[in-house]
């Protein structure tokens, strides 16, 4: 149970943040256009990602390999929370986003563009997600990855929900800032953990 909740966290603290995939789901979750569908192609956009990386790094037991991908991994988190802390110091506005609606299939075909052919998508859930998962065996790794398959589904549709409900009161400065801030206080949190586990 405890590698289940370290998977369900370790999702939670990788996901976060104002990129792509997650300003579509808020975009669709402010506008209560086709929000939940979008959300749902995005759960399973990424639940295809992590599976796969997760089994391709479990078929392909290979050290170096392994090693290489966690390497990379705890790079790209260095870079990322790099970029997150310069990131405070800028000027946060609203998020303009606009009203028009569009259809089930543009939603849907825009969900998947941005999840399967969006590289910060395929460096979280394969990279970093699918390194750390190459640090546990048997019933171990079943369990982290269900985790963060949890985490997954916790995250994107708690972000609908609360965009389609708070859609007005969210979009604010204060709360982007909170949100990057609580996004870098986790991301050191799993980078440490990530050097640990490697360096072992």
């Amino acid at each position: 149970m405890s590698t289940l909740i370290t998977g369900f966290l370790f999702v939670l603290a990788i996901i976060p943040g104002i990129g792509p995939q997650n300003l579509n789901i808020l975009s669709h979750g402010i506008k209560r256009s086709n929000h939940y569908l979008v959300g749902t192609t995005c759960i399973i956009g990424d639940g295809v990602f992590l599976i796969l990386g997760g089994l391709a790094l479990k078929l392909f037991n290979s050290e170096p390999i392994i090693l290489t991908i966690n390497i990379i991994g705890i790079l790209f988190l260095i870079g990322y929370i790099l970029q997150k802390i310069f990131g405070l110091f800028k000027v946060y506005r609203k998020i303009y986003i606009s009203v028009a609606s569009e259809s089930k299939k543009t939603a849907v075909a825009r969900a998947l563009f941005l999840t399967w052919l969006n590289p910060l998508v395929f460096i979280d859930m394969v990279v970093v997600v699918g390194g750390a998962s190459s640090h546990y065996f048997g019933n171990e790794w079943l369990w982290f990855m269900c985790g963060t398959l949890l985490g997954d589904i916790v995250w994107i549709y708690g972000l609908t929900f609360v965009a389609s409900n708070l859609s007005f009161k969210l979009n604010t400065p204060k709360v982007w800032l909170l949100l990057d801030v609580f996004t870098v206080v986790v991301i050191l949190f799993v980078l440490y953990k990530t050097i640990v586990l490697v360096v072992k």
